[in-house]
């Protein structure tokens, strides 16, 4: 972001009215590539985070904000580049009422994604060993931060994920923006801890029921195996995770997608609910997560398709999920 003056900046000696935008907002077909260009500002980025603080975060009464009062906020004392800057945002990003300026969707979801974090260095960053279990090996289990992902990560076996970039030992790897971890990796991990899980099992139980949680798009699923799988050393190497099946999802719109343990997609339907809740885990966190991951289903042929097979623990004969995600119980 530079806030140096835009070349085709036309405002020079006040050549734009103090009071309000005067050029064309664009147009609404404008392509995406355009219009995340008219964000190469700091001024602009400055609009949007002020409308955002005075309408989303403010009072809630307050849906606009006039003009001086906006510009005031910015600390832009020209005017005429001010408003210029203003301008470029209309359409896509901003919205003119007769009481002032909106910020619209789009704004509010580049505001939410530079305040989340999501486009700050990543760190690194390990807890000790807090309350929770590997459920693995029973052994204590640490929080993990790296390369925007959070893990919990047993401390004694080599853990199910694989993968380079997750931490040896990784039991979950999630990822999340750095502002929602902040310091919490040292000052509260077991909070963070659950934060982190109940958020996954939200989002793979949408998943799960066919809807991105991201943009409220269409979603698949695909029931994943390893045709050359072994685990038994760790997360296999063909593979790179230790669950001979898992289910995989993806979003037809913004392809949001992930790799789940499958019942964590079917968790809040009976008779994983009831599972669930005979366990004593009667709300989505670490806890949920872990007794999800640890019922190990099998891959089974279903009609002729691959299907999983769980042994649940309150349940008189086997419970199958097959490739839509639909339960049959006994068969």
């Amino acid at each position: 972001m530079s806030d140096e003056v835009d070349p085709e900046d036309p405002t020079d000696g006040g050549a734009v009215d103090p009071d309000g935008p005067t050029s064309t907002p664009a147009p609404a077909d404008t392509s995406p590539e355009d219009a995340f260009a008219r964000l190469g500002n700091e001024i602009r980025l400055s609009i949007l985070q002020e409308l955002y603080e005075r309408v989303v975060l403010g009072d809630r009464g307050e849906s606009t904000v006039p003009h001086s009062e906006l510009r005031t906020a910015v600390g832009e004392s020209d005017s005429g580049k001010f408003t210029y800057h203003l301008n470029r945002l209309l359409g896509e990003f901003v919205e003119k009422r007769p009481g002032g300026y909106a910020i619209r969707h789009p704004g509010r979801e580049l505001v939410r994604t530079v305040r989340s974090g999501a486009v700050e260095t990543p760190v690194h960053t390990e807890s000790d060993p807090v309350d929770a279990a590997c459920y693995r090996c029973d052994a204590p289990v640490t929080v993990v931060y790296q390369q925007g992902y959070a893990s919990a990560r047993c401390t004694e076996c080599r853990g199910v994920v694989g993968f380079d970039y997750a931490p040896e030992g990784a039991l979950s790897l999630i990822s999340v923006p750095a502002g929602a971890v902040d310091d919490a990796v040292e000052a509260a991990p077991m909070d963070l801890l659950d934060r982190v899980h109940g958020r996954f099992c939200h989002r793979a139980r949408a998943f799960g029921d066919g809807v991105c949680p991201r943009c409220g798009g269409p979603a698949d699923a695909e029931i994943r195996t390893c045709p050359s799988h072994d685990a038994t050393e760790g997360p296999c190497e063909e593979c790179g995770i230790s669950f001979a099946a898992t289910v995989e999802v993806r979003c037809r719109v913004c392809g949001a997608a992930g790799v789940l343990p499958g019942a964590c997609a079917v968790g809040h339907r009976s008779p994983f609910r009831e599972a669930l809740a005979d366990a004593g885990v009667d709300r989505p966190g670490y806890d949920a997560f872990a007794l999800m991951a640890e019922w190990t289903p099998s891959p089974v042929d279903r009609e002729g398709e691959t299907a999983l097979a769980y042994d649940l623990p309150t349940v008189g004969g086997r419970v199958v999920v097959d490739p839509r995600l639909d339960i049959h119980v006994g068969e």
